[in-house]
C-alpha cells in the first residue's frame, strides 16, 4: 500500500518568495488499485509523483510504502528500494541509444546483479510486440516502440509499485492505446499497483479510480 499522510512541498525562490506545490495532502491507494493523478500544468502531480518515487524530499508530511517511511531510511536503503519496489517510467523514454531493444530491458536486472530469466524476456517482448525489434537499436524504433521499450525495461524488475509520468504525451492515440492497454494489463494479471500522471481525460478515465489535483491540493 501508498500511503501518504498531510504531504507538502514549499519551493523557496530566488526573489524570497515560496511556492506550495503540495498543500497538506493526505492519500491512500491499495495494493493492486490502478490510479490516474490528473490536473493542469502546475497542480502538483508530478511533485506528488516524485515524492512517492522517493527521488524528492517533502517539506512536511510522510509517504509510507508497505508501511516504511521512505524519507526516513537511509539513502542507501532508498536506492534499494528504488530498484526493487519502485518502477518509474517517463514520457521520455531515456534508452541507451547504443544499445539493442532485449539489452534496454534486461539492462536494469544487469546492473543490479541479476539475471534475466530468458522465458519472462521472451513472453515480455511478445507482451510489448517488440518480438521482431528485439535487435533494433533506438533510432530505428517509433515512437510507440520506444516507449514500449522504456515500459518493458521496468515491467521487467517486477516492482509493486509503478509509476508513471505522462507515458503517453509524446504518442499518437494507435500508440496510445497500445501502451494503456499493456497498463491494464499488467495491472490485472501481475497486480501491480500503477498511479499514472496525465493531463488527457480520456485517459484518466481508463484506470478504475481518479484523482484530480488543482494548486497542490486534492479536489
Amino acid at each position: 500500500m501508498v500511503e501518504i499522510k498531510k504531504l507538502s512541498k514549499v519551493y523557496k525562490m530566488s526573489n524570497s518568495e515560496a511556492v506550495r506545490a503540495l498543500d497538506n495532502i493526505s492519500l491512500s491507494v491499495k495494493n493492486g488499485e490502478f490510479v490516474t493523478i490528473m490536473g493542469s500544468s502546475g497542480s502538483g502531480k508530478s511533485t506528488l509523483l516524485h515524492m512517492i518515487a522517493c527521488v524528492d524530499v517533502p517539506t512536511s508530511g510522510t509517504v509510507l510504502i508497505d508501511g516504511v517511511n521512505i524519507h526516513k531510511i537511509p539513502a542507501r536503503e532508498q536506492a534499494v528500494l528504488r530498484r526493487q519496489k519502485i518502477g518509474i517510467i517517463y514520457q521520455s523514454y531515456n534508452l541507451i541509444p547504443t544499445l539493442t531493444v532485449e539489452e534496454n530491458i534486461i539492462l536494469p536486472l544487469l546492473l543490479d546483479k541479476r539475471v534475466p530469466d530468458k522465458e519472462e524476456v521472451e513472453n515480455l517482448l511478445e507482451l510489448l510486440q517488440l518480438q521482431d525489434r528485439r535487435k533494433h537499436l533506438p533510432n530505428q524504433l517509433s515512437g510507440g516502440q520506444q516507449q514500449r521499450t522504456a515500459i518493458g525495461r521496468v515491467l521487467l524488475e517486477k516492482p509493486s509499485v509503478l509509476l508513471a509520468d505522462e507515458p503517453t504525451g509524446n504518442l499518437d492515440s494507435r500508440n496510445t492505446e497500445e501502451v494503456m492497454k499493456i497498463l491494464q494489463d499488467t495491472n490485472e494479471k501481475n497486480g501491480q499497483t500503477i498511479l499514472l500522471i496525465t493531463h488527457d481525460e480520456q485517459i484518466g478515465n481508463m484506470a478504475k479510480r481518479k484523482i484530480i489535483l488543482k494548486d497542490g491540493k486534492i479536489l
